[in-house]
């Protein structure tokens, strides 16, 4: 099965579960996405809920799900 994937996007953290290692997702457009602590680009990477992240979407069979995550860091 191939997996569509889409353009980088913008998101916020709100949920994740350090026990179970996943949470959500809020996008700017379209429903939460959800994701695995390993999908993050820096496996050390400290998933704190409210941090803004950008990431791709890969459409799943069970909907759609987040990967290549970094921590969104604005150009000044």
């Amino acid at each position: 099965m191939k997996h569509e994937v889409t353009e980088r996007e913008t998101g916020t953290i709100n949920h994740y579960s350090n026990l179970k290692g996943f949470g959500f997702i809020r996008r700017k457009k379209g429903k939460d996405v959800f994701f695995f602590y390993e999908d993050f680009v820096d496996g050390d990477a400290d998933v704190v809920i409210g941090d803004t992240v950008s990431f791709e979407v890969k459409k799943m069979p069970k909907g759609p799900r987040a990967y290549k995550i970094e921590p969104f860091h604005k150009e000044s």
